[in-house]
């Protein structure tokens, strides 16, 4: 889910760390849970219930922290909190016996809500809360500053409160999540930051910029048409649904960190990648899919990043000119050429929820810049404009939803008559 560009390869997955896992326990296709069943043995059975609302009170100086959690129904719950130190847990009915087991909290027979309280820590792997005082939680690192669900598809409103923010400084984050969204999408920044407001869409959306010293030039070059982008997006993509203030914020991952990441509706931007224009409305477009879109399962990573990536490039084409377009696509065939030189990787995998996004290597080059030049190939078959229509009536269709790349592939067939399986097995397999 970090944006991958045309610096380098080498730095730009963000931090070569989050690859090697952390040592984090990551969920498997069926939330594989071990509960405990009303005898006390223990069952490996799926948790019984989905997270859908999660209120959280966060400490920044103490790294305290408490989660008020809302389910579907009452049930057996296996919530991820691998970096958490739980201290109380409580549900409907009081005090609530509960086990960690393999990085989860797993407790039976609860009654909304759950009440949770615990502490976290810093972290260096991206992985967490990083010293650089925001947080990066894609894709399963979400149970190191809350307990929740990393599954991709699952989506929870949040409701956030964030106290302990040292004097001078600003804290930056959405106080509501009102439309359900995956556990990774929530962040905060903490920083010396000034905040910028760069205009309203037609629409009547805030669009802003915040930067950290130093940071002016690079913000302001970066955003110069973030705007007419986003407003291009909710004209011919749909109503953004994330509120009616949305924004860039600068965030220090460390050094060989670039890129971005879909924290909508206030997406972080590397420090470095704060002058790139591509970087911050292919962030932005995340609010259609990957935010306003939930993935059915990791293998449908293309349906966000590959997306993303040609709407990036189509909106700076529609509102800066088509030289900035055909320069994006230049940038983008360099990044394949330079992947594909390593060896070339499938951008779609079959199957649901089998593959480990990081450690099998999903998270690449290809998904993003074979994604794109899929659309890019559907677009001179069909037509641009008519393949814009395509992603807004998928938008309109599943948004606040999970979709797999399969029914994006079936929509083009359905809508334009032209049968993508060809550019599928060109591109994506």
């Amino acid at each position: 889910m970090k944006r991958i560009t045309s610096h380098s390869m080498a730095t730009s997955l963000l931090v070569g760390a989050l690859i090697a896992g952390a040592g984090c326990t990551e969920p498997s296709d069926n939330n594989g849970d071990e509960v405990l069943s009303a005898d006390g043995k223990e069952d490996s059975i799926a948790s019984a219930t989905d997270v859908v609302s999660t209120k959280l009170g966060i400490d920044f100086q103490t790294k305290r922290g408490k989660a008020t959690l809302t389910f579907a129904k009452r049930g057996s719950v296996s919530l991820e909190a691998a970096g958490l130190t739980i201290t109380t847990v409580r549900d409907g009915k009081g005090p609530k016996a509960y086990r960690l087991r393999s990085g989860r909290l797993i407790a039976t027979d609860v009654v909304s809500p759950l009440q949770i309280e615990y502490g976290f820590a810093q972290h260096t792997n991206s992985d967490g809360l990083l010293a650089g005082g925001s947080t990066v939680l894609w894709p399963y690192f979400c149970g190191n500053l809350f307990p929740c669900n990393s599954r991709p598809a699952d989506g929870t409103t949040f409701e956030v409160d964030i106290t302990g923010v040292p004097s001078g400084k600003s804290v930056i984050y959405p106080h509501q999540i009102t439309q359900p969204a995956p556990a990774y999408q929530f962040a905060f920044a903490v920083g010396d930051y000034h905040t910028e407001r760069l205009g309203r869409t037609a629409a009547g959306t805030q669009v802003s910029v915040s930067w950290l010293p130093n940071g002016e030039t690079a913000a302001r070059e970066g955003t110069k048409n973030l705007v007419k982008a986003f407003e291009w997006l909710e004209t011919n993509i749909g109503p953004y649904q994330f509120g009616n203030d949305v924004g860039s914020v600068a965030a220090v991952w460390g050094a060989g960190a670039y890129g971005g990441m879909e924290h909508h509706p206030y997406w972080h931007v590397a420090t470095d990648a704060m002058d790139n224009e591509e970087t911050h409305v292919h962030e932005a477009a995340h609010g259609w899919f990957g935010d306003g879109i939930r993935l059915k399962c990791w293998e449908d990573f293309v349906l966000s990043e590959g997306t993303v990536s040609y709407l990036a490039a189509r909106a700076i084409g529609q509102v800066a000119g088509a030289d900035a377009e055909a320069d994006i696509w230049v940038g983008y065939q360099r990044e394949l050429n330079s992947a594909r030189a390593g060896g070339d990787r499938i951008a779609w995998p079959t199957g649901c929820n089998k593959v480990d996004i990081i450690k099998d290597g999903l998270f690449s080059t290809f998904p993003y810049m074979e994604g794109a030049f899929f659309y890019k190939a559907v677009a001179t078959q069909v037509g641009a404009a008519k393949l814009d229509a395509v992603l807004r009536k998928f938008y309109m269709t599943y948004r606040g939803k999970a979709a797999g790349m399969a029914d994006m592939v079936a929509l083009i067939k359905r809508e334009t008559g032209f049968d993508p399986k060809g550019l599928v097995t060109t591109w994506l397999r």
